[in-house]
């Protein structure tokens, strides 16, 4: 099975290719628009970036994913996830800063999101709701523990949004200013294209010629997860269900055809929308997510087809 660093299936919207969302920005001033494409957590990565092309920099990306990899595959047998997995019931696993930060994130996450976030889900049910005493981090030290035997840690509800922000952070050090990370679908858009600012459309899945919704970015950096049902789905007993799974039940979210959000950072907006589509689009609790996390969330029902969107327009 190949690497897949999200449990939840993420709409992989390619930049000017079919799929969930297309950049459609145009830019008057002709401008220097380097592209490094390369593969990685089991799908296609594009970076789009003004300047010239800059080879080192493209090799610091592609390393840090390399590296994330590692980290947080819950499909490598050598990664920390699975040393946790294996034997984190039976001792305490050292693990990088990294790891430890990102499961103490996704612990708190859980409790914002009412559950609905959860890197547990893979346990089996009397062990999925990751509370303090199901895993156990102290982050000073860097050690992981878990505190129920069988409980199981997938980080990929939020891993690849994480890893889209630390490449936002590569291409700043490197002084660049406009770019966007495209990292199978989820993206990290920051500053202009030109005087042009960016533009984002998110396409119907399951039309690729009608946009739902086009977004016109500011300059400051702006983090977009889109979570959905159409490309993956599980066949049983003659129907077909999502293959997205409400952690608080354990049965397919078969509702969510698709969610769009809109956030300041990729990290948070890949939570929300793997927690939201898990939710089967429940109305009440869309509209806490855009209170508490001040996101803009666009929905697609899969029973329905209504396109619904949440939170402030600009």
């Amino acid at each position: 099975m190949p690497f897949k660093f999200y449990h939840l299936i993420k709409a992989a919207f390619f930049i000017m290719m079919f799929l969930s969302v297309t950049v459609i920005s145009s830019c008057r001033k002709k401008e220097t628009v380097s592209t490094f494409t390369f593969s990685g957590m089991g799908t296609v990565l594009n970076v789009i970036y003004t300047g010239h092309k800059n080879t080192p920099l493209e090799k610091s990306l592609k390393a840090d994913v390399e590296k994330i990899e590692r980290y947080f595959s819950y499909f490598d047998p050598e990664s920390y996830i699975s040393a946790i997995n294996k034997k984190g019931y039976a001792e305490d696993i050292s693990v990088p800063s990294e790891v430890c930060d990102l499961i103490e994130l996704s612990m708190r996450l859980n409790k914002d999101t009412e559950g609905f976030f959860d890197i547990t889900y893979k346990s089996e049910r009397k062990h999925s709701q990751h509370r303090k005493e199901n895993i156990l981090t102290d982050c000073v030290n860097n050690k992981v523990k878990l505190l129920k035997k069988d409980t199981l840690l997938d980080l990929g509800g939020i891993a690849k949004g994480y890893a889209i922000d630390r490449a936002g952070l590569i291409l700043k050090n490197h002084g660049v200013k406009n770019f966007i990370v495209n990292y199978g679908g989820d993206m990290l858009v920051c500053g202009k294209k030109g005087r042009e600012p960016w533009k984002i459309g998110i396409r119907d899945p399951d039309n690729k010629d009608r946009i739902l919704k086009t977004m016109v970015l500011d300059d400051e950096c702006t983090g977009l997860a889109t979570s959905g049902n159409y490309e993956r789905f599980i066949e049983k007993d003659g129907s077909v269900h999502s293959h997205i799974i409400d952690p608080l039940s354990g049965t397919p979210a078969n509702n969510s055809r698709s969610v769009t959000v809109v956030g300041r950072d990729a990290t948070t907006v890949d939570a929300l929308a793997t927690a939201i589509s898990a939710s089967n689009l429940d109305e009440v609790f869309i509209k806490k997510i855009v209170d508490k996390f001040s996101v803009k969330i666009y929905t697609l029902s899969d029973r329905e087809s209504v396109w619904k969107k949440y939170g402030t327009e600009n």
